[in-house]
């Protein structure tokens, strides 16, 4: 078929470690409970690939533009088009004391944090940690099982799933869209009972700059967030709406 840059696909897949055959990332529920990377937090099933937005390694992107929706297929990726090859610079030896004070007990093979950036610890002897800034994929040829889903080409379609990718609603119904092609104009109203979820400015940025991105159409979002008074709508009352709209230009 031939994809292009922008193209929404939505994808299955599972990829492992050629050289153990360790899967160490899937859109299968069952599949990371069978390989112990299970994420609680995680919504399994197809996920969204925007190709060209760079979120997903060169060499899976690449592949992806040659099948067809429905296709299945398994290829490999070389470490250079995955997550780069091993550079021993990224290899860095650090006082314990570092980590003592910091209230860190480093041990092999455990993820920590310095300076904002993530990292493995290797080795502790003699006073000092080894840590690895390396991906921890890094040097690996990754083989991915892969399924082209559906090719999302309807905008509200389009829009929605930038909606569950920012925001991870509790329920994507919940939200109810508005594209209005010839103004431009893109409107969320937003559930009171997400009003309130983390960091939700920084998703609203996020989400519009994905939409200024991706539909060549829009030039502004529009965030309405409505209350309604449950005292006044039980009673049989007109309801009480107070409505506040955030634009994103």
């Amino acid at each position: 078929m031939g994809f292009k840059d922008g193209d929404f696909l939505l994808v299955e897949y599972t990829a492992k470690v050629k050289e153990t055959g360790e899967i160490v990332e899937t859109t299968n529920a069952d599949k990371a409970k069978e390989a112990g990377i299970f994420d609680e937090s995680r919504e399994y099933g197809p996920t969204l690939v925007i190709l060209g937005e760079g979120r997903v390694v060169k060499g899976f992107e690449e592949k992806l533009r040659g099948l067809d929706v429905g296709e299945e297929a398994s290829f490999e990726v070389p470490p250079e088009k995955a997550y780069g090859k091993r550079d021993p610079a990224k290899l860095r030896r650090l006082p314990l004391r570092e980590f003592r004070r910091a209230n860190i007990e480093p041990v092999p093979g455990k993820v920590v944090e310095i300076n904002g950036v993530l990292a493995v610890v290797r080795d502790v002897s003699g006073g000092r940690v080894t840590v690895d800034f390396n991906h921890p994929l890094a040097g690996k040829t990754v083989v991915y099982d892969v399924r082209i889903v559906k090719h999302v080409v309807d905008d509200d379609e389009k829009v929605r799933l930038l909606l569950k990718r920012r925001f991870r609603p509790k329920s994507l119904d919940s939200y109810k869209l508005s594209l209005d092609r010839e103004n431009g104009l893109v409107e969320v109203e937003v559930p009171a009972d997400e009003m309130t979820l983390h960091n939700i400015q920084a998703a609203k940025k996020a989400f519009a700059r994905d939409v200024f991105r991706f539909l060549n159409w829009a030039s502004k979002v529009v965030f309405k967030e409505v209350l309604v008074s449950e005292e006044k709508t039980g009673s049989g009352k007109e309801g009480a709406e107070k409505a506040s709209e955030k634009e994103a230009n």
